[in-house]
């Protein structure tokens, strides 16, 4: 019960984070994902299993606090939890040697699976393809946003870390 309470708060910090401060302080208006590295840093530190449902819960909660379609984010959150249980079979995700390349390589694939599927969404809302590459943003967007979702992850990755402890949550 502690866990999901703790969850719940953090879901719930990160949401107004992401939706109310991050797109004022952000240069670009690209605001970094902060809901999606807290996903992204739960799945790593937790594994698939333990986080499915969360994942699905804070993607419905997600979309209801944006105003995006329900399930969007969803979609989203359940493939990065996926490709990140994946790959973390196989390799050591600690924070030293491979696994500082493998958690960039992480936070690049979601910003990119993200903003693929958003486009895409978006595409789909107008009936029509031509916009897709104009919303899913140029070189130099996509660069900040990964650069901005790294320190976001890292940040996410660190707390989520020190409050499993702080709170003895297994």
């Amino acid at each position: 019960m502690k866990k999901k309470i703790i969850y719940c708060l953090l879901l719930f910090c990160a949401i107004v984070l992401q939706t109310s401060v991050l797109p004022l302080i952000s240069p670009l208006h690209i605001a970094g994902d902060v809901v999606l590295m807290l996903i992204l840093a739960g799945s790593v530190l937790d594994g698939f299993f333990a986080f499915f449902w969360w994942a699905i819960f804070a993607g419905i909660v997600y979309d209801l606090a944006s105003y995006t379609t329900v399930g969007i984010h969803a979609l989203i959150f359940l493939l990065v939890v996926y490709f990140v249980s994946f790959f973390s079979r196989r390799f050591s995700v600690e924070i030293k040697g491979v696994g500082v390349a493998l958690f960039v390589i992480f936070v690049a694939v979601a910003t990119l699976l993200s903003r693929g599927i958003i486009a895409l969404s978006v595409a789909w809302d107008l009936q029509t393809f031509n916009g897709y590459f104009e919303e899913f943003g140029n070189w130099k967007i996509i660069i900040f946003q990964i650069l901005f979702n790294t320190f976001l992850f890292l940040f996410c990755f660190f707390v989520l870390k020190k409050v499993k402890k702080f709170f003895v949550i297994e």
